[in-house]
């Protein structure tokens, strides 16, 4: 398992803010890092995302944040259009 350092792009509970640069996590560096983890399996990013989207709801105020889109709805591939 990689050694964690404090410049890694990871959530600090319960506030799903990053560790790193303060962002709502998942952060701009943590999607692309998601992304090249998981480039060949994309349903597995799909059901870690869901996971912790779940336990991030736990956490986090019901502000009215779309958490859906914050948590999972990013990861989606792209529709292909027909040709």
């Amino acid at each position: 398992m990689p050694r964690r350092t404090g410049r890694d792009h990871v959530a600090a509970r319960p506030s799903w803010r990053c560790r790193a640069c303060g962002a709502p996590w998942p952060c701009q560096p943590a999607k692309l890092r998601l992304l090249r983890t998981y480039a060949d399996d994309r349903l597995a990013l799909m059901a870690r995302l869901g996971v912790t989207m779940a336990e991030a709801v736990r956490d986090l105020p019901d502000d009215g944040t779309d958490v859906i889109a914050r948590f999972v709805r990013w990861a989606r591939p792209p529709r292909r259009h027909p040709d």
